[in-house]
């Protein structure tokens, strides 16, 4: 028997996004490494690309900490 791939799986776990304040699933989104606030896919990673480095060993580093710098 196979078991499915537990990457972009679904959970019950869910917030608010710190930023636009809508609720997502904390497997979507996630918490910032620098600043802690826990935000959307749209404001933690921005983009498909950045979201593939997190899952793959990258910090999840926001969109307004990565322009800080």
């Amino acid at each position: 028997m196979t078991r499915p791939l537990r990457v972009f799986m679904h959970t019950e776990m869910a917030t608010e996004c710190e930023i636009c304040g809508i609720r997502f699933d904390l497997v979507a989104g996630g918490a910032c490494a620098r600043c802690r606030r826990a935000l959307c896919a749209r404001h933690l990673h921005g983009s498909w690309v950045r979201r593939l480095l997190v899952d793959f060993g990258a910090a999840p580093i926001c969109c307004e900490c990565r322009l800080d710098r």
